[in-house]
């Protein structure tokens, strides 16, 4: 099931909340937190992030249904299936998310798009990413050719306490920023080349079916 907890979501919901205490300083008021799913933690944790993504528009929520722009189960594999339907807007953050799973539990991939006003308010979300992500998982991030300015990172989690390998590819598609999430139980990671499959599969089903 999707919990909105994802790297895009809580760097999106940071730069929200950073728009938020400007306008509240603006109005000598203080600013409410109106992220759905956002902590003081999970803000605290992302402070670096924050200051990356403060040029970037914060996506609304509410606009779209975006649902028809994720990969499909048989994108994921001959067996694969999704865990619950499609949420919508996840965490507050104007997109939608699935998870996907394999028949024998050791692979869970989650698909994260935030949609944006346009393609120079997605951007400034990449750097935020990767500060978030050099946090998130214990390995070196290296360019990839999906998107626009598209990266991925894979190794163990940097947080001990969650025993998995993280493979995250991250990337722009016009106003769109794709986050492909894959955990797998430890000693078991994902393929290069089977990530970059799927992000590039994601990224041809975004840039068909989102209009600029």
């Amino acid at each position: 099931m999707y919990t909105g907890q994802t790297s895009i979501v809580t760097v999106a919901a940071v730069a929200l909340l950073a728009g938020a205490a400007v306008a509240g300083c603006g109005n000598n008021g203080s600013p409410s937190a109106t992220s759905a799913t956002s902590s003081s933690s999970a803000a605290s944790s992302s402070a670096t992030a924050s200051s990356s993504a403060g040029a970037a528009s914060s996506p609304a929520a509410g606009q779209s249904d975006y649902s028809s722009l994720l990969i499909k189960p048989g994108d994921v594999g001959p067996n694969a299936f999704t865990d619950g339907p499609p949420t919508a807007n996840p965490g507050g953050v104007n997109g939608v998310g699935q998870v996907f799973k394999n028949p024998d539990g050791k692979r869970t991939i989650v698909d994260t798009i935030a949609v944006y006003p346009d393609a120079a308010s997605a951007a400034p979300m990449i750097p935020a990413m990767k500060d978030e992500l050099a946090k998130k998982v214990t390995g070196a991030q290296q360019p990839v050719d999906v998107g626009t300015n598209g990266f991925m990172v894979a190794g163990p989690a940097a947080d001990p306490a969650k025993q998995m390998e993280i493979s995250e590819v991250v990337f722009t598609e016009g106003r769109a920023v794709v986050d492909l999430e894959v955990d797998c139980t430890p000693g078991n990671p994902t393929p290069t080349d089977v990530l970059l499959d799927l992000a590039s599969k994601q990224d041809a089903a975004v840039k068909s079916g989102l209009p600029a």
